[in-house]
């Protein structure tokens, strides 16, 4: 976690701060974060100013005027701006000095989080050219083509749909919330979902990962966002971490499915 709608707020409030700045110096305490050798990174980011952020299913992209960073946040990274002040973190890993005297800090407990430089192309470069479609950012979805990659599949729809390269952006807490709305049951098999399991899949999953980017994503006790904002559309989730089925009433089942916690209902979700 965090998922696309916590990305995409990162994501907006990052591009509040950041656009039109530029790095003057970097300070890395631990390489591991990076994808490319510390030098090679430094030489490609540095005097680089950034003009636009954007993001395509978990990963955020610094634009910069010439290259792209790639920021994959993982399952605790957060970025922290302050301006002509100085935080101090024993999880801090990079930390961004502007020429304006502002700091971006990036924070990660577990260390998971990864950046790398893109040279251009950054959609046909490994880890995007491997991406499925992005949920929001992909108008017209391949139904027929998403189809065949699942329904050839033994693996059960959780674990497809948690799989970035079928489709991008959902993780763990959605994923449970699209296939109670579906009324999917989440250990079903690729191969026996139909192409209106399909269908309403992709129609549930677009409206609640809207819904949740219209709420700065979900706070939940593994993850709180960054940057002084807190999602709210933890209010709104009807199984991911609840007792009882908000339809049916009945209790719900928790089992763990490829080691991620999964919640649904057994009766709604036959």
């Amino acid at each position: 976690m965090p998922e696309l709608p916590e990305v995409e707020t990162v994501k907006e409030v990052l591009k509040q701060h950041l656009v039109h700045k530029t790095i003057e110096s970097i300070d890395v305490f631990y390489p591991g974060i990076l994808e490319d050798p510390i030098d090679e990174f430094l030489k490609n980011t540095l005097n680089k100013t950034i003009i636009d952020i954007k993001r395509y299913g978990k990963y955020l992209i610094f634009e910069l005027n010439k290259g792209y960073l790639l920021s994959h946040l993982r399952m605790e990274g957060k970025y922290y701006y302050l301006e002509n002040s100085f935080m101090e973190d024993k999880h801090i890993h990079v930390v961004f000095h502007f020429k304006d005297n502002s700091t971006l800090y990036y924070k990660d407990v577990r260390k998971f989080g990864r950046m790398k430089y893109i040279d251009n192309n950054i959609y046909d470069e490994l880890p995007l050219s491997k991406l499925g479609p992005d949920l929001i950012l992909n108008e017209n979805i391949d139904l027929d083509d998403i189809y065949h990659k699942i329904h050839r599949s033994n693996k059960t729809i959780k674990q497809l749909l948690l799989d970035q390269e079928i489709l991008a952006g959902l993780g763990n807490i959605y994923v449970d919330e699209v296939l109670f709305s579906a009324r999917i049951n989440p250990k079903k098999k690729g191969y026996r979902i139909t192409k209106k399991n399909l269908k309403d899949i992709l129609i549930e999953s677009k409206k609640i990962l809207t819904l949740a980017i219209s709420h700065k994503g979900t706070t939940i006790k593994s993850y709180t966002s960054s940057l002084g904002v807190e999602g709210e559309y933890q209010a709104f989730l009807q199984v991911h971490t609840k007792n009882i089925c908000p339809n049916c009433k009945m209790t719900l089942n928790r089992v763990k499915i490829d080691k991620r916690m999964t919640y649904y209902c057994k009766n709604c979700q036959r």
